[in-house]
C-alpha cells in the first residue's frame, strides 16, 4: 500500500466533479487505513495480510440525485438501494454506481447518528459520518483533491497503539456482525481489541442471534486468511462471544495428557494450532480457508470423549471422529460452502490416522485414499505440522518437510489410479452389479495400494480368486 495508490486519478476526477457542484467526496474505510498503517508502522507482513482495502467513497453536502448528476459525465451511472444493518434491512436509496472504463465505483451519503440508527444526511459533517462508523482505524477521510488526511475521532492513537476501538459505544448494538469484523480485523491487523470493544463485546455478543447466518461467513473467511488468527479467537474469549459457540467454548478447561500437550486444556492447543497454521502462509489455492478452519476445529469432539484413567493419564481416544457432528454444526451455523465444509470434515475425521508413525508408501497411499476427493496429503501434511507445532513449549518442530513427507509416495499427493474400473470388473467377471462389485472393487483396492498388482489384468485375476473365495460365494449372481 502506497500514497500513490489512494492518490488514483480516477478519485480525483470523482472528486472534482462532486466539488463543481458544491459538495465534498473522500475516500474512507480500508484504503485510508491500510496507507496510515503504511505511514507509521511500515510494510510489515501484518499489513500485507491486511492490505486488502475498500475503494468506498462518501459525499456531503449533495443528495443521491445530485451526486448522480454531478458524475455522470464521466461514465454510466444509478443509483441503488442499500442493506443498512443486520436485523433491520432496508433497500433505502443510499448509493450511487458510476463505472469509469472496466472499474465500479460506489458512492455513498453522509450519514449522522440516529435513535437507533443511522441517518443518511447529506447535511451531516465528517465527526457524524465517522461515528456512524465500525472502528476508529476505518474513520480516518482522505480529500483526493487536497492530498490530505482528516481523522475527526483522534485515530491516530489507535494506530500508534495498534488497537482496534469502537467509533460509539452503540457500534456493536448497531450492527452485531462487527463483532465477527473485529475478530477478523484484530487477526490482519495484528492489533489488540481496546477497552471500550472489550466492554461492548461483553455486553452486546448475544445480539449474534440476530443476525443473518449468511453475514457470519464472510467475517470468519476473513480470518482464516489473516496472518494472526490467534488474536481474533482470544478476543472472541476474553470479550465472552466465544459463548455463541458453546462447544468451541467447551474446549476452554478440556485437559489433556501433559507429556504431548505441556500447553494445558483444547483451548490453548487449538489456539496455538490455528497460529501455527497461520505461519505457513500458504496460498488460497492450496486451500488456506479450508485448513485454518480445519485448526480450529480438529479436536472439537475431546470434550465429548475425554476421560481420566485410574492411574490420572488423560485419554481422548476417537475424538477426530467424534468431533464430525460438532464440527459439522459449527460449520452450518456460519453457513460454510461446500467446497470449505467437505474437507473440513474429511481432514478432521482422518487427522490421527497418521499419530506417531513413520510415513511409508502403503499407509500414505491408504490415507491418500481415504481423503480424496476431498484433501489429499499435502493437506494432511500441513494440519498434521500444525497441530505438532500447536504445542508449547515444544522440544522439536515438525520432523518432515512436505518434499520429505511425500518420498515414499515419489511425491504424489493424491491416490493412485487403480488399473480397474468397476465396469471393466463387472464385464469380465459377468457381474450384474450389487455389493460384490464393491467388494471386490476394495480388494483390488487394497492390493494396488499395497503394491501387489500393477495391471488391469493383474487386477481382474486377483478379483476372480476373490470371487471363488467360499465367503464371496453367497454375492455370485443368479
Amino acid at each position: 500500500m502506497t500514497i500513490q495508490e489512494i492518490n488514483d486519478t480516477r478519485f480525483k476526477r470523482l472528486a472534482q466533479c462532486v466539488s463543481d457542484r458544491g459538495g465534498r467526496l473522500y475516500v474512507v474505510g480500508g484504503l485510508p487505513r491500510d496507507t496510515m498503517i503504511r505511514l507509521v508502522h511500515g510494510q510489515t507482513r501484518r499489513a500485507r495480510q491486511a492490505g486488502l482495502g475498500d475503494r468506498d467513497l462518501v459525499c456531503f453536502g449533495l443528495d443521491l440525485g445530485q451526486i448522480r448528476e454531478a458524475v455522470s459525465p464521466l461514465g454510466p451511472s444509478w443509483i441503488i438501494g442499500h442493506r443498512v444493518l443486520s436485523h433491520r434491512k432496508t433497500k433505502e436509496p443510499a448509493l450511487v454506481k458510476v463505472r469509469l472504463g472496466e472499474s465500479e465505483f460506489s458512492l455513498s451519503l453522509s450519514r449522522r447518528p440516529g435513535a437507533g440508527e443511522s441517518i443518511f444526511d447529506p447535511g451531516a459533517c465528517l465527526a457524524d459520518d465517522a461515528f456512524c462508523r465500525d472502528f476508529t482505524v476505518n474513520s480516518v477521510y482522505y480529500d483526493p483533491l487536497g492530498e490530505s488526511f482528516s481523522d475527526p475521532l483522534g485515530a491516530a492513537d489507535d494506530f500508534q497503539a495498534r488497537r482496534l476501538e469502537l467509533c460509539a459505544p452503540a457500534g456493536l448494538a448497531d450492527d452485531p456482525v462487527r463483532i465477527l469484523r473485529a475478530m477478523a480485523f484484530v487477526s490482519r491487523l495484528g492489533f489488540t481489541p481496546g477497552p471500550g470493544l472489550l466492554k461492548a463485546t461483553m455486553r452486546d455478543w448475544p445480539l449474534l442471534g440476530w443476525v443473518p447466518a449468511e453475514r457470519l461467513w464472510p467475517e470468519w473467511r476473513k480470518w482464516t486468511l489473516s496472518a494472526w488468527p490467534r488474536f481474533g479467537l482470544e478476543y472472541l474469549r476474553e470479550g465472552g462471544a466465544l459463548a455463541f459457540w458453546p462447544d468451541l467454548q467447551a474446549l476452554i478447561g478440556s485437559p489433556q495428557f501433559p507429556k504431548f500437550h505441556p500447553e494445558g486444556d483444547a483451548w490453548n492447543h487449538t489456539v496455538l494450532v490455528v497460529q501455527a497454521m497461520g505461519q505457513l502462509d500458504l496460498p488460497v489455492s492450496e486451500g488456506r480457508v479450508f485448513l485454518t478452519m480445519a485448526s480450529l476445529l480438529h479436536d472439537i469432539g475431546k470434550p465429548k470423549v475425554t476421560f481420566r484413567r485410574a492411574d490420572g493419564r488423560v485419554v481422548t481416544k476417537g475424538h477426530g471422529p467424534a468431533g464430525l457432528s460438532l464440527a459439522q454444526k459449527f460449520l452450518k451455523s456460519v453457513m460454510a460452502p461446500f467446497s470449505v465444509s467437505k474437507p473440513v470434515l474429511r481432514i478432521i475425521e482422518r487427522h490421527m490416522d497418521m499419530s506417531f508413525r513413520e510415513p511409508t508408501s502403503l499407509n500414505l497411499k491408504i490415507l491418500a485414499r481415504r481423503l480424496s476427493p476431498f484433501c489429499d496429503l499435502g493437506h494432511f501434511w500441513a494440519l498434521a505440522r500444525a497441530d505438532w507445532n500447536g504445542r508449547s513449549p515444544c522440544p522439536d518442530g515438525f520432523p518432515w518437510t512436505l518434499d520429505e513427507f511425500l518420498v515414499p509416495v515419489g511425491g504424489q499427493r493424491g491416490p493412485g489410479v487403480i488399473p480397474l474400473e468397476a465396469r471393466e470388473l463387472m464385464a469380465g467377471l459377468g457381474l450384474s452389479g450389487g455389493p460384490t462389485v464393491g467388494r471386490l472393487m476394495e480388494v483390488v483396492t487394497a492390493a494396488f495400494d499395497s503394491g501387489q498388482i500393477l495391471t488391469s489384468q493383474e487386477a481382474l485375476e486377483l478379483a476372480a480368486s476373490a470371487l471363488a473365495d467360499p465367503s464371496f460365494a453367497e454375492a455370485r449372481p443368479g
